[in-house]
């Protein structure tokens, strides 16, 4: 007897977007879930923005469709068609777009009649102790704040992000992400994020597609995607290290009990780690300091992937380097060398596993 059928919900986003620009094609059928964000990553003139802005009506359909919540907004040849600006999207562009002479209160106020002195919003994007500057006094990072704030108090059901932390520096880019996550968790139904960066997409983003010639590549989680790259594009962006563990405090425990420590708090449950490759750093000798993440690892292998060597090491864990040749060269890398191994707490990224 055939068991109970289960319905799938309704995907906030269903679509399939075919757009001619010249001899370039983008071909991209896409499904997002209630609560979940998309990041859309890709080479040069893979046709991530012009995805984005397609489905916001300013490139026409040539073939497909748009739903948003069961709704048609566009599908040619079945004349139907919503207006750009009565389509419940938000988007968030990479220069911020802010009225220069206005202060940031009035920036926020442009377009909702929400009270913006004591919106949640506000105070969950840490923007009320700016609310009387000028957006020419914000930092990049304090602009992108303020236009994904703006963006998000008209409500719409799915916002779309492209490159928000692209002009941010390494320290912003950090608080930056927590603060989005936080906020797009809190504020809207789904997002999709572009960006060329794997940690904004690790940190942001439930799922990443990847597009190459205007097509999808690969789609998947980021872990997913880079343990099984499809591409050599993606195998030379997302070579990253990954592992699973049971966060504890700021520190996470991988299945065989290595402990790997974060700048986190407050860990707590199944989390994964992403570890950039080229924030690896090896020594011949034991680190001096106190560094909280050194492991003694052996070399595995060594592979030449442009103008870095891509060193492989087996040790109390297991972990890819990325060093410059010259660099492999000064140390005498060779396959079985012993080396100390040291990655900072703060190059460590988190992602709860049961978000």
């Amino acid at each position: 007897m055939a068991g109970p059928v289960t319905e799938q919900p309704q995907p906030l986003l269903d679509t399939h977007v075919v757009v001619e620009r010249g001899e370039f094609l983008l071909d991209v059928e896409l499904q997002v879930a209630p609560g979940e964000t998309v990041a859309i990553m890709g080479p040069n003139g893979a046709g991530k923005t012009s995805f984005l802005y397609a489905l916001f009506g300013w490139l026409p359909l040539r073939s497909g469709w748009i739903l948003l919540d069961g709704v048609t907004i566009e599908a040619p040849g079945q004349d139907q068609f919503v207006s750009p600006h009565h389509r419940d999207f938000g988007m968030v562009f990479d220069d911020c777009l802010l009225f220069p002479h206005m202060t940031v209160e009035q920036n926020l106020a442009f377009g909702t009649n929400v009270e913006i002195e004591t919106s949640p919003l506000v105070e969950l994007l840490e923007l009320s102790h700016l609310l009387k500057n000028r957006a020419t006094a914000l930092s990049a990072g304090q602009q992108q704040r303020v236009a994904l704030a703006r963006t998000l108090l008209t409500s719409p059901k799915m916002v779309f992000l492209d490159e928000p932390l692209a002009s941010l520096d390494p320290s912003g880019r950090i608080q930056a992400r927590h603060l989005i996550r936080s906020a797009l968790n809190d504020q809207v139904s789904g997002a999709l994020i572009v960006t060329h960066d794997p940690a904004d997409a690790f940190a942001l983003a439930d799922s990443v597609m990847v597009l190459e010639g205007g097509s999808i590549s690969q789609f998947g989680s980021i872990g997913e995607i880079g343990e099984h790259p499809a591409t050599p594009w993606i195998a030379s962006l997302i070579g990253w290290n990954f592992f699973a563990g049971v966060g504890s405090g700021s520190s996470v425990q991988l299945a065989d009990g290595t402990q790997i420590a974060t700048s986190e708090s407050g860990l707590t449950g199944e989390v994964t780690i992403a570890i950039n490759p080229s924030s690896v750093a090896l020594f011949l000798e034991a680190p001096v300091g106190s560094p909280r993440n050194k492991w003694f690892c052996e070399i595995e292998t060594i592979e030449s992937v442009g103008e870095l060597a891509r060193v492989t090491l087996s040790g109390p864990v297991t972990i890819y380097a990325d060093i410059t040749l010259s660099a492999a060269s000064d140390l005498e890398l060779r396959k079985g060398l012993g080396l100390w191994v040291s990655v900072k707490a703060t190059e460590v990224l988190v992602q709860s596993s049961n978000p």
